[in-house]
């Protein structure tokens, strides 16, 4: 197995871990991954310019306390350390702007999901205006959020309202094996659905 099929098997296996431990939160009331055909399409978006497509792993509608009847989409990366996580966040910064921008109603709750922290040390700012603003500026994000590769441009075009509402919706999610083995398990998960009377729709 090449090393890109040897990732995309992993990212595959990491969807299906993230689905599962969501899904055992008994907070999410439906979830569906971009493989699905139904649902796929509400997944998936355009850069504004370059005319490339992106979506994101997993979308669904949560239940119970202030999080009830939100929407939610997560990225997931099922990586074991580091690797190029702050390179793919900075892309996941950008992906969530522009899906605020065109489905504002499918972007309550915008998740990274992963099995490793990065940039450890900085962690509290990742979801600071500051560091949005500076993903978004980042070159490998100018040209294709705001069609120009000038930094003055880019940043007059820059919308801060959007910025501002980034961060209170992303969610950084950092799981590891044993945390997954803390969720109830799959007897006790049909119980308390069976007992709080809902089907399992979102399975």
């Amino acid at each position: 197995m090449v090393a890109g099929e040897l990732r995309q098997q992993t990212g595959s296996i990491g969807i299906e871990r993230a689905k599962r431990w969501l899904n055992y939160s008994t907070r999410v009331a439906t979830i569906y991954a971009n493989t699905d055909k139904v649902f796929k399409d509400l997944l998936h978006f355009q850069w504004p310019h370059g005319g490339q497509p992106f979506s994101f792993d997993l979308g669904g509608k949560l239940r119970g306390g202030d999080l009830h009847d939100q929407s939610f989409m997560a990225e997931v990366k099922s990586y074991r350390y580091e690797m190029d996580s702050p390179q793919e966040y900075r892309k996941f910064v950008a992906e969530c702007y522009v899906a605020f921008q065109e489905k504002p109603d499918r972007c309550d709750n915008l998740i990274w999901l992963s099995w490793a922290p990065f940039q450890a040390q900085r962690w509290h700012e990742h979801r600071s205006a500051d560091f949005i603003k500076k993903h978004l500026l980042h070159a490998d994000n100018v040209f294709r959020v705001f069609g120009t590769n000038s930094f003055e441009e880019a940043q007059s075009k820059l919308d801060e309202q959007v910025v501002y509402e980034l961060t209170s919706r992303l969610w950084l999610l950092t799981l590891c094996d044993e945390q997954e083995g803390l969720v109830i398990t799959s007897d006790h998960y049909k119980h308390l659905i069976a007992y709080m009377g809902i089907e399992e729709e979102s399975q």
